[in-house]
């Protein structure tokens, strides 16, 4: 998401440098170095707990991709933003950052996600392969759409607050790829859950499906009748700080708990999917 949709924005701000980036730091500090840590350490406690349950190039090569990531991060991604306040995001910084990311943290991501997606079948080779598959790309697009939201939520609309009039129009078109980083990855866990209802791994319930898709459309309910007319159209003509602060305000109080949902039942189904393999195991 920062790579995609922000890198390629914040370009193009000119006028309120140090409150926008300011912002945007001090946000990434949180988004950035606190979530690799956790990633890091969940690493080793996972390499060293399952020695004997996964192959072993699995483990270690998502530990040192995990290190490859998070010391990119911390000591060169990092260090880069914490100048954004006093210099701006020039073209230079432009330069530094897009290969650090896209070659230090997004690749190693991917391949990452390969190694899960490989483990994810593997211990789901019980389950048919139609079922198998629906059910691990919703998994998979459910954590992937809650991080993305919450660097929308978390990150952008804060420093949107601080752009200006001057910087808004160039700002709000440069996004990079936001439909398709952002939009598609969010849609289509809504329309597989549609499958899931009938094409499902065992041990999970089809109230927990209902849920999740009931989640799904209030969301895009709440986005087609409130967000899009209300916030995202007059944005696209003006800048305006009272409708950002409302779509702060609202995006909080009423899309950002049916995302936690989301989030929580893609993980219940899993869970359930384990106890009816533990159970079945000791039978």
């Amino acid at each position: 998401m920062t790579h995609f949709v922000d890198y390629p924005a914040l370009k193009n701000i000119h006028e309120h440098i140090q409150p926008v980036m300011n912002i945007f730091t001090n946000r990434m500090t949180v988004v950035c170095c606190i979530p690799a840590g956790f990633l890091l350490v969940s690493s080793i406690v996972f390499y060293w707990l399952n020695k004997k349950n996964f192959p072993f190039w699995t483990l270690i090569s998502s530990l040192l991709l995990t290190i490859i990531s998070v010391g990119t991060t911390l000591f060169f991604i990092y260090p880069i933003h914490q100048d954004l306040p006093a210099i701006g995001f020039t073209e230079t910084i432009q330069n530094k950052l897009l290969p650090l990311s896209l070659n230090f943290q997004i690749i190693p991501a991917i391949l990452q996600v390969l190694i899960a997606l490989f483990l994810l079948n593997n211990y789901l080779k019980d389950t048919k392969i139609i079922d198998r598959w629906v059910f691990i790309i919703v998994f998979m697009l459910s954590f992937y759409s809650m991080g993305t939201a919450f660097v929308e939520m978390f990150v952008n609309y804060p420093h949107w607050t601080s752009i200006g009039t001057n910087d808004w129009h160039s700002y709000r078109f440069s996004g990079g790829k936001f439909f398709e980083v952002f939009l598609i990855p969010n849609f289509l866990p809504f329309l597989l859950a549609i499958v899931l209802l009938w094409l499902r791994p065992k041990g999970i319930p089809k109230s927990y499906v209902w849920v999740y898709w009931f989640s799904h459309l209030w969301i895009f309910i709440s986005t087609a009748v409130y967000f899009v007319p209300k916030v995202q159209i007059p944005l696209n003509s003006i800048f305006s700080g009272d409708i950002i602060a409302d779509l702060i305000k609202y995006d909080l109080l009423v899309r950002f708990p049916a995302e936690l949902l989301l989030f929580y039942m893609a993980g219940k189904m899993l869970y359930k999917i384990g106890q009816r393999k533990l159970s079945e195991y000791k039978a």
